[in-house]
């Protein structure tokens, strides 16, 4: 019985967190309410609190879900057909270009990354960490070339996608960017 209340309060929460994203998204993070959010999620205000303690914690909440499902999808890009350039393109697609591209559909893209930063950054470094875990073991097993361009290669594609972005390009110049980092990348992993 204990197992099955577990379960049912982890789905629960899983639930709210979800429904919080579109809230945030359409009011930003200082519009919303927790009885907003509250609404959302079809119950209470005081059933809220028994899973969340505030509106930041939500937020981090929320914002884990989005990190989780935009990791799971890069990662599985890497394991998809095609060239290594590709899979490459794939994966940073998925794990930076499509929530780029939500936050812009969103007059309240950068005060939602202004409460990221405040709120969830860890939550941020350790999706983060998972996407280059993965893409290190993706190229560790699907490249010949030495370690150490294997690893620079890696590292260019972790860090370069915040700096492809610095200038404010609209999605589809962010996208073509990172198009053609991976390009760059898998000519660099097939020429060592």
């Amino acid at each position: 019985m204990e197992v099955t209340t577990s379960i049912e309060r982890d789905v629960r929460i899983d639930e709210i967190r979800r429904t919080a994203i579109p809230v945030f998204a359409a009011q930003g993070y200082r519009r919303t309410s927790m009885a907003d959010l509250a609404g959302a999620a079809g119950v209470s205000r005081p059933a809220l609190y028994q899973y969340f303690d505030n509106r930041a914690d939500l937020f981090r909440a929320a914002f884990q879900a989005l990190l989780e499902d935009a990791t799971d999808a890069a990662l599985a890009a890497l394991t998809g057909d095609g060239t290594i350039a590709e899979r490459l393109d794939f994966y940073l697609q998925r794990l930076s270009a499509d929530g780029y591209e939500a936050l812009a559909a969103t007059p309240f893209g950068g005060e939602l990354m202004e409460a990221k930063h405040d709120f969830a950054a860890e939550v941020a470094e350790a999706a983060l960490a998972r996407a280059r875990d993965g893409l290190c073991a993706f190229v560790d097993s699907n490249v010949d070339a030495p370690a150490d361009v294997r690893r620079q290669v890696v590292d260019l594609l972790v860090l370069s996608p915040v700096g492809l972005k610095g200038d404010g390009p609209s999605p589809a110049v962010y996208r073509r960017r990172l198009t053609a980092l991976a390009s760059a990348c898998a000519a660099l992993l097939e020429a060592a």
